[in-house]
């Protein structure tokens, strides 16, 4: 086998090739890896192991299914990885600036996708059983955010309106406080915040809380402020890479909040079948007469 390159995004890429192959122990080994990939592997094999709950031998059979001639050389690779960064606030670090176009196309393909699997491994059923339901029998659904977060409210809104719900997204704060202001038991709020520290977020959804609706909060961290004013809380996965606030996230959050909101409206299609189809179909037959056609000019 011959040996990686030396890059992170090389790493996450051997994971992501091998992952099916590997038993559930391994899997524990390679997860901690894709997740820590932009960091130096500061521990002996001995501490990792103690760390992971798992064995010295685990451990090592993990590298060499890497591709590694052992841990030494894979903590060897990430080391020198960790050298070549980007200068680039908030690009992970499995982009190398370095590499061409083609090369980081390839890149974000495996950045992007492994971001989407991390994300799919934090799932709870139950959560998204829940989530389903609530907007499924809500009268009104309200998505929020803002900056970047407010482009997928935007096309959540699209989505879900076309299967027949009373929806709208917001993207200031005045309108989201307003809007939260005047829903009641029978609605929804889904709050979007990659960092989950936009206090105008957690603030319209604890006020949609306090008023009895249903409170929903897409974010990568769990203990963040969003997080902790919604009922039901989905987590992207967090790249390793370093956040500098207000600089704007990188694609991997807005992919992994995209994700789910299409989980989410798939969610409601199948449940709600019948009025979801109908409503599809309506909506179709409306834009194709309607949309995109020449009005006539009056004639003279």
């Amino acid at each position: 086998m011959n040996a990686p390159t030396r890059h992170a995004n090389e790493l996450v890429y051997r994971i992501q090739e091998r992952y099916a192959s590997l038993r559930k122990s391994e899997k524990i080994v390679a997860d901690y890896l894709r997740e820590n990939a932009g960091t130096r592997l500061d521990f002996s094999i001995t501490e990792l192991a103690r760390l992971l709950g798992l064995s010295e031998a685990t451990i090592s059979r993990v590298s060499r299914a890497l591709g590694y001639q052992g841990f030494s050389d894979m903590k060897l690779s990430l080391a020198e990885a960790v050298g070549n960064r980007s200068t680039f606030a908030n690009i992970p670090f499995e982009i190398d600036e370095g590499d061409s176009l083609i090369t980081t196309s390839g890149n974000l393909v495996m950045l992007l996708a492994a971001n989407m699997q991390g994300t799919q491994r934090l799932l709870d059923g139950d959560r998204l059983q829940r989530a389903v339901s609530a907007i499924r029998a809500a009268k009104k659904v309200v998505f929020i955010g803002v900056g970047g977060a407010a482009a997928m409210c935007e096309e959540a809104a699209h989505l879900f309106m076309k299967a027949g719900l009373d929806v709208a997204a917001y993207n200031d704060t005045y309108s989201q406080i307003i809007a939260a202001a005047n829903l009641d038991a029978q609605c929804v709020m889904i709050g979007v915040s990659h960092t989950g520290t936009t206090l105008g977020i957690a603030n319209a959804l604890s006020v949609a809380r306090e008023n009895g609706a249903t409170t929903i909060a897409i974010t990568n961290d769990a203990e963040s402020a969003v997080a902790q004013a919604a009922s039901i809380v989905f987590t992207t996965w967090q790249s390793s890479t370093p956040q500098v606030p207000l600089y704007g996230d990188f694609l991997e959050g807005r992919i992994s909040q995209l994700f789910l909101i299409d989980l989410l409206y798939l969610g409601l299609l199948f449940v709600d079948r019948p009025n979801t189809s109908r409503n599809l179909k309506n909506t179709g037959e409306a834009l194709r007469k309607y949309v995109g056609m020449a009005v006539p000019l009056p004639k003279k």
